[in-house]
């Protein structure tokens, strides 16, 4: 019996110690975990990039993202649009570490992509955006840093080439480049008998000049190939993309729309095809803001954002500071480097 009652003391005991056992468990994610925050560059610091020195670098350094536990932590630098507050964030780079090096063509290649301006100063902002692969961990960001930057235009030149210039490839126009992706136009004056176009790679060249294929209409070919051509006689702009190897034309009137009018009209404009330009002539009777349009409508406009004499898609009002009667000079053939619209007013 006494043996008995030992042997009981003995499994108690077993069964006591194995119950007081520390029960181990995995590293814990903390609830509000510490963002990274960027170093390099440094806010309000001016990038130019040009194209000769494309394979020059930038460096992109931040601190590490605290989540409590030495897990594998996803680093993606995003930028975007200084003031949109990452509404259409474009995504630079993904890594597991502290800094990342891009040369200048690959970072320029991401103000592509995010439809900044060529050859202009840009607000952009950046933060890191820090997260745990295949994990609830909640993703975090830093603080945004803005910088000024000043992409390339690495886009080639093409031309348009066609009955209009006798077909003369050494004259041929060259095309707005100062487009997103591979995007390129032109405004042409199309007349009577001259309604027929090629596109051309190289100035004074025919070859791998480009046209439309005859089976696909409004798609590009290279061999193969038909004239590009509009219907009848008119003020044209001439749309390409060459990514997706299409192209498109839009006729097109001018006119402006603004403060002198109450902006319920158009005070239309008179193509000068001597000059190359469209122009108005009419009184204003107060300080005004007008802007450009298309066809009556908004579609497509042109306002002047920065007060400079070029013209942006969509840009902001131009201001004429004073009563009086002008004249108003549109001028939609792309010059200057980055190529731009531009015009006058003149108080007569």
């Amino acid at each position: 019996m006494k043996k008995i009652s030992i042997l009981l003391l003995v499994i108690t005991g077993l069964f006591t110690f194995n119950g007081c056992e520390k029960v181990e468990t995995g590293p814990v994610v903390k609830d509000a975990p510490g963002a990274p925050a960027i170093t390099a560059p440094t806010a309000g610091s001016n990038l130019v990039m040009v194209k000769p020195d494309a394979a020059k670098t930038v460096n992109f350094i931040w601190t590490g993202a605290d989540y409590g536990v030495p897990l594998g932590v996803l680093y993606t630098l995003q930028v975007a649009k200084g003031g949109t507050s990452f509404a259409t964030p474009v995504d630079v780079i993904g890594v597991k570490a502290l800094t990342t090096t891009l040369t200048y063509a690959e970072f320029n290649a991401k103000m592509l992509a995010l439809e900044a301006k060529m050859e202009q100063v840009n607000s952009i902002d950046m933060r890191i955006k820090a997260s745990i692969p295949n994990s609830a961990a909640a993703t975090i960001y830093s603080s945004v840093v803005n910088m000024n930057v000043t992409p390339y235009t690495s886009k080639d030149m093409i031309y348009i080439v066609g009955a209009y210039n006798g077909w003369n490839n050494a004259t041929a126009s060259a095309m707005n480049r100062s487009l997103a992706g591979l995007k390129h136009e032109l405004f042409l004056n199309l007349t009577t008998g001259n309604l027929e176009f090629k596109i051309l790679p190289k100035l004074g060249s025919w070859d791998g000049d480009i046209g439309n294929d005859p089976a696909n209409n409004g798609k590009l070919i290279a061999t193969g190939e038909n004239n590009m051509s509009v219907s009848a006689p008119g003020y044209y702009r001439i749309s390409v993309d060459l990514q997706t190897m299409t192209w498109s034309t839009l006729a097109t009137t001018w006119g402006v729309i603004g403060g002198f009018n109450g902006w319920g009209g158009d005070q239309a404009m008179t193509y000068d095809a001597v000059n190359g330009v469209w122009t108005t002539t009419f009184d204003i009777t107060a300080a005004t803001e007008f802007k450009f349009r298309a066809n009556a409508g908004w579609s497509l406009n042109f306002g002047d954002t920065g007060a400079d004499g070029k013209l942006d898609d969509g840009g902001s009002n131009i201001v004429i500071g004073a009563a009086g009667n002008y004249t108003i000079t549109l001028n939609l053939n792309p010059t200057g480097n980055p190529q731009a619209y531009t015009y006058t007013i003149k108080k007569n």
